[in-house]
């Protein structure tokens, strides 16, 4: 990877992780254990980029599968049941 990739490569993952803080405390019960996982999979990989030497093939399997549980996540996000109260700390 050259360097201007890194960056933007550890700038996305700075997104996701700060997307998933903010899924957090929003998720059921049901699936924080995914979004711990995430997060915890996003921490091992920024910290493997800002180590070097990272594959890019081993980076962008890891990135699907992060993009995949993130999307697992909304998407069981916009189907819990509304239980009427405003949702916190959402920002648009």
């Amino acid at each position: 990877m050259t360097p201007e990739s890194e960056r933007a490569c550890i700038a996305r993952l700075h997104e996701m992780d700060a997307a998933l803080a903010r899924m957090e405390k929003e998720l059921p019960a049901d699936v924080r254990s995914v979004g711990a996982e995430a997060r915890k999979r996003v921490a091992y990989w920024l910290s493997r980029l800002a180590a070097g030497g990272v594959e890019l093939a081993q980076f962008t399997e890891a990135m699907r599968e992060i993009s995949g549980m993130m999307d697992a996540l909304t998407s069981r996000l916009l189907m819990s049941p509304w239980d009427g109260r405003k949702p916190s700390d959402l920002k648009s």
